[in-house]
């Protein structure tokens, strides 16, 4: 007797054999599947996507609203701008922990008002969104980012906010000398209480873990201005790097900063090296303190 062969198997059963051994959420064939966007959203909570269509509805509209003021009223608008930003940041960020349950938690081991006027922020980098809850930690003073080049167009409100509000725009496969015009944009920026912000790690951390320290611009900062160095830190962040995880992850997400010290002005290559030295092991252990 001859053996029956058996039928291979169809396209159809070979990719639902694949989803049976991947498991319910996982292998390429399952995740561009529909039945993937019903449990992405059956995880959803009411709150949380109330949350993200008030936030897509209000970005679009801040959006709008500040083009039509720029066409018909100029005047001091870049005043105008600082504190319109300011404050659609502070209300995305209470729409957060009003609706999807974000815990937002800003400490300092250095009294708010004892902070002077002007200094250079240095602080750890997790997710775009440290931009917003930054501005929410230090609300009597206007913050100024050197943001990379790609997030000059395409985002709403935010590519505005950061073009018409003085920022300035790093390109990471730039050279040296279109880096650092760029930061005397920073520099030069009017106002009393306008702080440059720097991430030295130069990207975001996509795991938390502190990553390595770049001194250039910060060097080139201190040496063309005298202003003290306020050192702090951030985390949670990197919970919320993908759109996605807006969607799934910020319910019950624990933002937390804080302010750790205010270094005195310092200039030269081995006096900055020493101070982000210092800097990153006072992240580091705060860091540390957090997830203990």
């Amino acid at each position: 007797m001859t053996k029956s062969k058996k039928n291979p198997a169809s396209p159809y059963e070979a990719k639902h054999q694949t989803n049976k051994k991947a498991g319910p959420c996982q292998g390429a064939v399952f995740s561009k599947s529909p039945i993937a966007f019903t449990v992405i959203f059956g995880r959803l909570r009411m709150g949380t996507l109330i949350f993200i269509l008030s936030f897509i509805v209000c970005v679009v509209a801040w959006d709008l609203f500040a083009r039509l003021r720029y066409v018909f009223v100029r005047r001091r608008y870049a005043d105008f701008w600082n504190d319109f930003f300011r404050m659609m940041t502070r209300f995305s960020v209470l729409l957060a922990r009003v609706y999807a349950g974000l815990r937002f938690v800003r400490e300092s081991a250095v009294p708010y008002e004892s902070l002077p006027d002007r200094f250079l922020l240095v602080t750890n980098h997790q997710s775009l969104a440290d931009i917003a809850i930054l501005v929410c930690a230090f609300p009597g003073h206007d913050l100024k980012y050197a943001a990379k080049k790609e997030l000059k167009y395409g985002i709403p409100s935010i590519s505005l906010g950061l073009r018409l509000g003085n920022h300035a725009f790093v390109n990471r496969r730039g050279g040296f000398g279109e880096t650092m015009r760029s930061l005397d944009k920073l520099l030069r920026h009017p106002g009393r209480r306008v702080c440059p912000v720097v991430f030295p790690e130069g990207t975001r951390s996509r795991t938390g873990h502190l990553g390595r320290f770049h001194s250039a611009g910060i060097r080139y900062i201190l040496d063309h201005s005298d202003l003290p160095v306020v050192s702090a830190a951030v985390e949670g962040g990197y919970r919320i790097q993908k759109f996605i995880d807006f969607f799934t992850k910020l319910r019950g997400l624990v933002y937390r900063t804080k302010i750790l010290k205010v270094h005195p002005h310092v200039g030269g290559k081995s006096g900055v090296q020493t101070l982000l030295d210092e800097i990153a092991r006072e992240i580091e252990a705060q860091l540390g303190e957090w997830r203990a």
